[in-house]
């Protein structure tokens, strides 16, 4: 069987041709003979290529060290596989899948090279600092409001939500207890006037 992994067309050619620059990117290297070519790969013989008609041929059945043909073909055109196993492992490092790669932790897969992830790019950009926000010089010039619910327990006057306000100013928070979601904006208009009450009995 011809391997037909980073084939190149030729017109009038019935094999696929096999690129050992490709194979030399993932670190396979090889050792000539007057049999053919040994295909290395971590010092050991992974697989052999005869010399057929003045061609190389490689013969996936006949791999060494009880390798599979699979696993041979699995080493190249699987950068979806290994985008795949990157995404499910959390988007770890080439370091870490290597190394579960040559445990036989990612199904065939053995040593492979990661492409560029897209995710992993947009998660290492670095932002800009914030600028200095400008505070506010009054009570009620800003408020922060956020409203929680519905809760598992229901209040004893029947409440399933609470509506929280903290002015910016002061720092102070004001918390009310709501039966439905459009009460929201009646306790609005009950914290503005509570709030001015206190500003004038201060002053």
């Amino acid at each position: 069987m011809v391997l037909n992994i980073q084939a190149l067309y030729a017109l009038g050619m019935h094999v696929f041709l096999l690129s050992l620059v490709s194979l030399m990117k993932f670190d396979f290297s090889f050792n000539c003979s007057t049999n053919g070519l040994d295909i290395l790969y971590d010092g050991s013989v992974f697989g052999h290529a005869s010399l057929k008609n003045d061609f190389l041929v490689l013969d996936l059945d006949d791999c060494y060290n009880n390798m599979s043909s699979s696993v041979f073909v699995s080493n190249f055109g699987s950068d979806f596989k290994s985008i795949e196993w990157h995404a499910r492992l959390g988007h770890i490092d080439q370091v870490s899948m290597s190394r579960l790669a040559k445990e036989g932790l990612l199904d065939l897969l053995t040593k492979f090279k990661l492409p560029r992830c897209k995710s992993c790019l947009a998660g290492n950009v670095t932002t800009k600092p914030f600028g200095k926000a400008s505070r506010p010089s009054s009570p009620l010039e800003l408020i922060h409001s956020d409203i929680c619910g519905p809760m598992n327990v229901k209040a004893c006057h029947r409440a399933f939500y609470f509506l929280i306000f903290i002015d910016d100013y002061s720092r102070h928070g004001y918390v009310y207890t709501l039966s439905y979601h459009y009460e929201a904006l009646d306790a609005f208009k009950c914290f503005v006037p509570e709030v001015e009450t206190q500003i004038r009995m201060k002053s």
